[in-house]
């Protein structure tokens, strides 16, 4: 029996509404579309990075040997300090490294090639106090820092010199792109829209042009990005397929936004698909956080979706949020939102971090949210599977792991309704019913061709976990790194792959797969500057990719699948 709850509420929250209505699915016994596995502890994790107060991670290969590593970023309670873990082979090596140990509450973090030089630098978004007032911060905590990479995976803090990380941005969301094209990847961060609670007095997201050398200038208002535009979430892309990356800022309390780069190193809004990205019920704790890009229905354009951090979503659940990228209609770019239509149900957890993935390689990219749920003790992450194209563009979903459980119960909903919230969380996930994360990037971390999970946790009952793809299929797989091409970043940030099936490239109906080099999707969390595709029965395929600013193409014919391919 599932619960679904109707929350309907005034601004002071004065009653709750509850309708409870039993549904016929119960996928006891059953199989899943996905089978993942906790690796946390056979990949010495465990038990380092659990019970932290995670609230960041990235991956990146600090030091050029082909593995993936790991940064977790914490709320520094009780002297937690950030942690750097090192891939070694698919096991992880604990990276103590003394200039990681300040106080922080991470809230934001990529590894990127901000100098050019071949090796991954690292930007750390975190609020900035100077002592709680609670005394669980004893020593604060430390704002924006950025660490420069020595080539060998060893980092210094260059903070004060860089211009990139002023003491009064208490920053939230992380992107990296290089907005006007002259080759250094700039860093945009998203502000938190609370000033008392992130420790500044500003809302506005701020753009810090790369200047070389790791010297950043604040060219917010040069860029016409107004005051007042939060970002929990931050993504860039060039959603207008112009050459020029624009870029998304996810937040409620003035978030939700939209900035096409009109090509000269400045920014405007579109009102109406402002209007279309508003979410209703938003504001103070009921917050929209992630935002992801991905091309779900396989047209060639770059689609949306949105993860929301509401209050209390076992009684008002929501669904992750889809936008289509429909392309210019009437002389302007047109989204529509497809979540009903799609499928996509309503989750009654938190779900603030959000990817577009295909986790089992079948060519259509699914929608991932970072929460799962349990049936003993198996994991079940909550996966939307795409079945593929219908009418008029719309994919179909099926999220069978939202109901591999009954939860909410009625009688959890009556002991959240007389219990302290935090007793109500330590009994469900005591229980193994369900929870959430903050962050939660994707990765193949242990270079198998399946996309895998990391989820780190902030809870002190709770572990982390790095679950591990498991799900068994036939299907091929390609992995596409743009690097070192001559006018454009190294990291080849912005380049758009597309994958076809061999003998029709350029043809849509032979389109298999595209996607954006992006670091930066979803909430609190980063991503590796590789493009993953699920090929399906495809053995062979064509490659293009279209460089950024107008650069010109690259192709690549006849590439044999299950492999890793370093375009430059």
């Amino acid at each position: 029996m599932t619960v679904v709850i109707m929350l309907i509420m005034n601004k002071k929250a004065l009653f709750c509404l509850f309708c409870v209505t039993c549904l016929a699915f119960d996928l006891s016994g059953q199989s899943t579309s996905f089978t993942f596995s906790n690796q946390a502890e056979s990949s010495s994790l465990s038990p380092t990075a659990d019970s932290i107060a995670g609230h960041v991670v990235a991956w990146g290969d600090i030091d050029g040997d082909g593995w993936e590593d790991l940064f977790i970023g914490v709320f520094s309670y009780k002297g937690r300090t950030n942690m750097l873990f090192r891939n070694k082979n698919g096991a992880f090596e604990f990276d103590d490294q003394e200039v990681f140990r300040f106080p922080t509450r991470s809230t934001g973090m990529v590894f990127a090639d901000l100098d050019n030089d071949g090796d991954l630098d690292l930007y750390f978004a975190s609020m900035p106090v100077e002592e709680d007032k609670k005394k669980t911060l004893l020593d604060g905590a430390s704002g924006n820092r950025l660490f420069r990479n020595d080539g060998k995976g060893g980092f210094t803090d260059i903070s004060e010199v860089s211009g990139a990380c002023p003491v009064d941005l208490g920053g939230r969301g992380v992107a990296v792109f290089d907005y006007d094209g002259d080759g250094l990847p700039d860093i945009l961060v998203g502000s938190d829209p609370m000033p008392g609670y992130s420790g500044s007095q500003t809302t506005t997201s701020r753009l810090f042009k790369n200047l070389g050398n790791l010297r950043f200038k604040d060219v917010t208002k040069e860029a016409g990005i107004p005051e007042n535009a939060p970002g929990y979430g931050v993504v860039p892309c060039d959603f207008n397929d112009d050459g020029w990356p624009d870029f998304f800022l996810a937040a409620s309390d003035g978030g939700n936004r939209l900035f096409i780069n009109d090509g000269k190193g400045r920014f405007h809004e579109n009102e109406k698909l402002n209007e279309l990205f508003k979410w209703q019920w938003t504001g103070g704790d009921n917050m929209v956080c992630g935002v992801a890009i991905g091309d779900v229905n396989r047209d060639g354009l770059m689609d949306i979706v949105l993860g929301s951090h509401f209050l209390s979503p076992w009684y008002y659940p929501q669904p992750v949020r889809l936008f289509l990228n429909r392309g210019e209609i009437n002389g302007g770019l047109s989204f529509e939102e497809v979540t009903l239509q799609a499928g996509l149900p309503p989750i009654h957890i938190k779900t603030p971090h959000v990817e577009i993935r295909d986790f089992d390689n079948d060519g259509w990219p699914d929608i991932y949210a970072s929460a799962v749920k349990f049936r003993g003790d198996s994991i079940y992450p909550i996966i939307s599977k795409n079945l593929g194209v219908s009418g008029k563009g719309v994919p179909k979903f099926v999220t069978d792991a939202n109901d591999v459980n009954d939860f909410p119960t009625l009688d959890e909903i009556n002991f959240d309704r007389t219990h302290k919230r935090s007793d109500f969380f330590f009994k469900i996930q005591d229980e193994k019913r369900i929870t959430y994360f903050a962050p939660g990037p994707t990765c193949d971390y242990n270079n198998d061709g399946l996309m895998d999970i990391f989820l780190a946790s902030w809870w002190p009952e709770f572990p982390s976990m790095l679950l591990r793809n498991e799900t068994v299929n036939p299907n091929n797989w390609l992995k596409v790194r743009v690097q070192n091409v001559k006018g454009v970043n190294r990291m080849g940030l912005g380049s758009k792959v597309r994958i076809y099936k061999e003998g029709q490239l350029g043809e849509a109906e032979g389109l298999i797969g595209s996607n954006e080099v992006c670091v930066s999707n979803g909430y609190a969390s980063g991503q590796t500057a590789v493009v993953h595709f699920g090929l399906g029965e495809n053995s062979t395929v064509d490659v293009e990719v279209i460089l950024p600013h107008n650069k010109g193409k690259i192709v690549r014919k006849g590439i044999n699948a299950n492999q890793l391919v370093t375009i430059n």
